[in-house]
């Protein structure tokens, strides 16, 4: 090895279980030095390099370290610090060597977080090639984890107040006389409006009188009750931007963290109030985390296709199968996995009330139409004052004879009551959307689809066990979404290390958990049944 080794003997007592220890953190350091991590290592050693003074730490070997200790510790920077000193195997990564934590963390804001996504991807590629796992299934899902901020800082972003206040000013401007438009005021703008009314008017802005008592003229008044409103102008502005377009709060403390309610609060174990936190999403495969994300949303609907996005930038290409739970399932994630030419295993958001039976398909699409239950063709109508449109590609459709059909009380279970005992009911749909959902249908029920169901259930949401109850990671040590990504990539790849550490003992990685048996037929749903009508007699039905 040219990089990645061990050059400078250590003594250590010697025994059995210390000789196979070193074994495996040797095979481990091979698996570094294959997989060309090394590059980016040296770039940025030479990239900047004015310091005349001592050569500093090993960086190959820190590196090692520092992702051998996320793979099999609580590795905070002081916990790593510990390591260094008390721990066998990370003395013998570094020969002895012990930086203290503000060094680690120094490596870490220097040679991790900028390349973070290079380092992850190329030490994954060579696992996946010397342990030879398919990755044709992969899995996505996501948690919320809480972020290093203070829980009671939080602020929402101001946009029903900033209306208020711009209605405010444009009244001000016209008692004034000054011409605006219909669009928001910005602050600069409206800075230079009041500059233009103080030199016009003569206003001495640093002799305006104050207190009880004291007479201003109307001109100085208004400039108060403008330079009051400016104020408050700058710091709308602010916020809205700290929030960006795509949420509506932020923390003091870390203003890229989001409030959210989370499953699990840090300090008192409960989850009725807002924390700051912070979208992790991963993406599996044959037990090994291919790809993650830190996000700031607060749902996972919108997730999908940047995951997506940062796997192909990465390997090159998109996944063969790919399947997830419902909060991935909407028309607009369908349509990018069937441009991508991914098979679709993702569940739409009504799965679990069809497969319970609960709430079932009620309406079929088929290529001259749509079709109800009780086998009425639908009739296209147009959009009206009472049945306005929802949906951008959206299409109304009106079926009659509702009244002697024996599933209405299914198919009205959830209208309002006045429009329950009508002989016809309207329903608006995406026919494109729902050819997608059909085939969603066919791919999840089929004996693939139960496979890549079940296996879904055990690789991705064990992949959260393991992170969150085997290595004690509850709580986002870093701030700020560049650090914090780089923290969640060394917790994803010391899951991925500490699986091919294991996999040595083994021989084999189960890669995996649950295959189809041979006699597995398809699955189906549960039939709706009529409901029977009650003769006038008693107690008797027809």
């Amino acid at each position: 090895m040219g990089y990645f080794n061990i050059k400078r003997p250590i003594f250590i007592v010697p025994s059995e279980k210390c000789s196979e220890k070193f074994e495996k953190i040797d095979k481990f350091m091979i698996l570094l030095e294959k997989s060309g991590v090394y590059r980016i290592i040296n770039y940025v050693k030479y990239k900047d390099k004015k310091c005349k003074g001592r050569n500093g730490y090993n960086p190959y070997n820190l590196f090692a370290a520092i992702i051998y200790c996320f793979a099999k510790f609580n590795a905070t920077l002081r916990n790593i610090e510990d390591k260094f000193i008390f721990d066998l195997r990370t003395i013998y990564i570094m020969e002895g060597n012990i930086p203290d934590h503000s060094t680690i963390g120094n490596f870490i804001n220097t040679y991790i977080v900028p390349y973070q996504f290079e380092i992850f991807t190329c030490i994954n590629k060579e696992i996946i090639k010397e342990l030879g796992l398919d990755i044709s299934d992969t899995y996505i899902d996501g948690t919320k984890i809480e972020a290093n901020a203070n829980k009671y800082k939080f602020v929402w972003k101001p946009t029903k107040f900033h209306n208020k206040l711009d209605i405010k000013i444009k009244e001000l401007l016209n008692k004034i006389g000054y011409e605006h438009t219909d669009e928001p005021i910005k602050s600069c703008d409206y800075n230079q409006i009041l500059k233009s009314y103080v030199t016009t008017n003569n206003i001495d802005i640093n002799n305006i009188p104050s207190g009880r008592g004291k007479r201003l003229t109307q001109e100085q008044r208004n400039y108060k009750v403008g330079y009051k409103y400016l104020v408050k102008l700058v710091e709308y502005e602010e916020k809205e931007r700290i929030c960006g377009e795509n949420r509506n709060s932020y923390f003091k403390t870390d203003h890229d963290a989001t409030a959210m309610v989370l499953k699990e609060d840090y300090y008192s174990k409960l989850s009725h109030d807002f924390h700051a936190g912070y979208n992790i999403q991963v993406m599996v495969s044959s037990l090994l985390i291919l790809m993650y994300g830190v996000f700031q949303d607060r749902s996972d609907i919108n997730t999908l296709i940047p995951m997506n996005d940062l796997y192909f930038k990465y390997y090159k290409k998109y996944p063969i199968n790919e399947c997830d739970d419902a909060g991935y399932g909407n028309y607009k994630n369908y349509k990018y996995i069937k441009e991508h030419n991914i098979k679709n295993y993702i569940k739409f958001q009504n799965w679990e009330g069809e497969s319970t039976g609960k709430n079932p398909q009620l309406f079929y699409t088929f290529d001259d139409g749509v079709m109800c239950l009780n086998t009425n063709i639908g009739e296209i109508v147009s959009f009206d004052y009472y049945h306005r449109k929802k949906y951008k590609d959206g299409v109304l459709y009106k079926f009659k004879g509702c009244n002697n059909c024996g599933y209405s009380y299914k198919c009205k279970a959830k209208l309002k009551k006045e429009n329950r005992d009508t002989d016809y009911r309207y329903y608006e749909i995406i026919p494109e959307y729902e050819l997608l959902k059909e085939e969603v249908r066919n791919n999840l029920l089929s004996p693939k689809g139960i496979e890549i169901r079940i296996n879904r259930s055990i690789q991705v949401e064990g992949t959260f066990g393991q992170i969150k109850n085997n290595m004690n990671y509850d709580r986002i040590r870093r701030r700020g979404l560049k650090k914090v990504s780089s923290e969640i990539m060394l917790m994803c790849l010391g899951v991925n290390i500490r699986r091919y550490i294991a996999s040595l003992d083994e021989i084999k990685f189960k890669s995996n958990c649950w295959n189809t048996p041979p006699n597995l037929k398809k699955e189906m749903f549960p039939s709706v049944k009529q409901k029977r009508k009650k003769c006038k007699v008693k107690k008797r039905n027809c």
